[in-house]
């Protein structure tokens, strides 16, 4: 996924930028509804590649499509394949519905509380971190 956006400062080596409402929305499926509440914008903090950015460009950023589909499945697949799991395999031992239900919903917490574990051990890595593709204008233009 590519969106644009504008340096608006640079600290050391990154830069934050903030990056538009409609950013990415041109090449992305859902039709701008994960905006349909909120700011219109949002801040990223992210490594520059080189010292030739300055505050102001105008720049590409990438997400890549693995990092997405990723990220994608450990949010939302990975809690209910558990969750239905715990499920089944609550009502097979038990043979009452309101067991099973109880431990597809114990489940999908704490599988929940797991994702929010392996988002923060993760994070350092760079599998899914954004980078610049590169500028597409300067602070002058």
């Amino acid at each position: 996924m590519r969106e644009k956006g504008v340096i608006a400062r640079v600290e050391g080596r990154e830069g934050v930028i903030h990056l538009s409402r409609e950013g990415g929305c041109a090449g992305c499926g859902l039709n701008r509804q994960c905006h349909a509440t909120g700011p219109g914008t949002r801040e990223l903090r992210i490594q520059l590649p080189d010292n030739s950015y300055r505050q102001g460009d105008t720049v590409e950023i990438e997400t890549s499509p693995a990092s997405v589909l990723t990220a994608s499945f450990m949010i939302f697949i990975f809690p209910l394949i558990t969750s239905f799991a715990a499920y089944f395999l609550f009502l097979r031992i038990t043979g009452q519905t309101h067991w099973g239900v109880i431990g597809f919903l114990a489940c999908l917490i704490i599988s929940v509380l797991l994702v929010g574990g392996m988002d923060r051990l993760l994070k350092r890595t760079t599998f899914f971190k954004p980078r610049i593709v590169g500028k597409t204008g300067t602070a002058t233009d």
